[in-house]
């Protein structure tokens, strides 16, 4: 059921046996998988059921360090978080993001991928994604073509996208299981702890009504995003005590991106050879969309981070445009989602009336993107962090209009990250070329070794770290189960605790997390006598109208 704090007068009862804390894409397959195993859950979001203004000023922060784009873009409080707004793009993150590299401090996860391998497996089920072609080989052979050979330094590859990307929508009738209460408009601004302080016992919402309410579990997750996962757990406790959890140095420390960067503008020899290999795949209503990525051997020779890369086009003139909107019409034409369709997508269709036969022809036909041709196509890099980035999160003195202390966002780019774009740019610059495909253009500040201090990049919208999972409280603040380290009962599950990020997408990962952290839970209840003994501090729960 969904319920909004908003507007009901008196909450339904329901006794959870877990309170999940943010209703996007970890949050809802994690309920999910709880309430199929026969949990009862409690979904809280502070967001509506769409995107609402007045909730995304909950998101201001300040920015330092590197210029950054994206601080406030990408973060959405509504039910579905990201996903009412994300393309839907999954991918694995690949086996050498979870080893330990020799010169990179910190790399590596203290599970191996092979840990997680059947979780990834469901994730896809979990993302409505199945059936999909599952390896790249089918792929190319659907299309009647082979794999581009670009030596041994580079590795073509798909991602896959989901075919409906709102997770709201994909999970309507889950979510109206009598095992799952969905609270809308509930923003946790804080969490209670048990008079031993090894174990929360409660969570406090409030909301722009002035309503307030006290939540409780038998345990706790927090699936928010990076951003709000370490605001909320660097808020003081009402109690003035310190959680165990704020005693832990690496909290809000060295948060990461993905550095999305136009490294070098791509000049076409053979055009319909070119054409061949790196527009968007479409079969069967799945889109698969074709990248480069360096070879672990070589990444590891080369001392560098991971890295891949994309062609693609800026939207910048009024043909780009056209066909960015046409494209998205057509994506939410193809999913039924017609409310979605209006007038700004429907104009340039119909202004140009001829690409949108093409586009037509293109997906139908060839099962190929159609590639416009008078627009300017980019290498574009997505490149990981540093495990141990300098960047990190804070909190400024002032409050937001829900008392809650708001963030500070320091994003630092360092000189390894920039040597891995440098090189990996030159490395697909050679092999296109060799390929008789293409020659590259490389940006001007490429040539310079301090170049990346002149640039405003993007960061993919992807934060991760400020929660690193480690065997020890002394190395990362979660373990290996997603428990935050001191307390009994709370965990996270958010790309905050990532303490590898490589350059895949974060959220299939993380729903492959979900799914795990689901199991856990489920035999960890079944043997727990919690919840434990409230503390002093903690309110009734009932509803306070201000």
């Amino acid at each position: 059921m969904i319920v909004d704090l908003e507007r009901e007068q008196v909450l339904p009862e329901f006794n959870a046996d877990v309170c999940v804390v943010g209703a996007g894409a970890a949050g809802i397959v994690l309920a999910a998988e709880l309430a199929r195993q026969g949990k009862r859950v409690l979904l809280l979001e502070s967001g509506g059921g769409k995107e609402e203004e007045v909730i995304q000023r909950l998101n201001k922060a300040e920015r330092t360090g590197q210029p950054l784009k994206a601080v406030h873009p990408g973060r959405f409080r509504a039910l579905g978080g990201t996903t009412i707004r994300w393309g839907g793009q999954i991918q694995e993150m690949q086996e050498q993001d979870f080893e330990s590299h020799a010169g990179i401090p910190g790399s590596g996860w203290p599970i191996s991928k092979s840990a997680l391998e059947p979780y990834y497996q469901r994730a896809l089920h979990a993302e409505g994604l199945l059936p999909v072609l599952q390896t790249d080989g089918q792929v190319w052979r659907q299309i009647g073509s082979i794999a581009p050979d670009f030596g041994e330094w580079l590795v073509p590859y798909f991602t896959r996208w989901c075919p409906e990307p709102n997770f709201a929508r994909l999970y309507r009738d889950t979510l109206a299981s009598p095992n799952i209460c969905v609270v809308l408009h509930a923003t946790v601004c804080g969490l209670l702890m048990d008079v031993a302080g090894d174990a929360v016992t409660s969570v406090r919402c409030r909301n722009f009504a002035g309503n307030e309410q006290v939540f409780n579990a038998a345990s706790y997750v927090l699936c928010l995003g990076m951003v709000e996962t370490i605001n909320l757990l660097l808020q003081p406790l009402a109690s003035g005590h310190i959680a165990p959890w704020q005693q832990n140095k690496w909290l809000g420390r060295h948060v990461q991106s993905h550095i999305d960067y136009n490294a070098a503008r791509v000049v076409a020899i053979d055009r319909k050879k070119l054409e061949r290999v790196f527009p968007n795949i479409y079969l069967k209503g799945r889109k698969y969309h074709p990248k480069l990525r360096i070879a672990a051997e070589r990444q590891r020779e080369e001392g560098i981070l991971n890295i891949a890369g994309a062609i693609s086009f800026i939207s910048i003139g009024n043909v780009e445009q056209d066909v960015r909107q046409m494209k998205s019409a057509a994506r939410n034409l193809l999913r039924g989602n017609w409310s979605a369709t209006g007038v700004r997508d429907t104009i340039p269709a119909l202004r140009r009336l001829p690409i949108l036969l093409q586009l037509a022809y293109s997906f139908y036909v060839s099962h190929r993107a159609y590639w416009p041709k008078d627009v300017t196509y980019w290498l574009r890099v997505h490149c990981e962090q540093e495990p141990l980035s300098a960047s990190s999160i804070t909190l400024l003195p002032q409050r937001d209009a829900l008392g809650m202390f708001r963030s500070r966002i320091d994003w630092q780019v360092s000189p390894l990250e920039w040597k891995t774009i440098r090189r990996f740019t030159e490395m697909v610059q050679n092999a296109l070329q060799t390929a008789g495909l293409a020659t590259l253009e490389p940006q001007p500040e490429l040539t310079l070794e301090d170049g990346y201090r002149s640039v405003t990049f993007d960061d993919s919208y992807h934060w991760m770290g400020g929660t690193r999972m480690a065997t020890s409280a002394a190395e990362g603040v979660v373990d290996t189960d997603l428990k935050l380290f001191g307390v009994r009962n709370a965990y996270v599950c958010s790309a905050s605790l990532y303490p590898t990020s490589g350059f895949a997408n974060p959220v299939h990962t993380l729903l492959a997390l979900a799914i795990r952290l689901a199991d856990h839970l489920v035999v960890g209840l079944s043997c727990s006598n919690f919840p434990a003994t409230v503390s002093d501090d903690a309110a009734p729960r009932v509803r306070v109208d201000a």
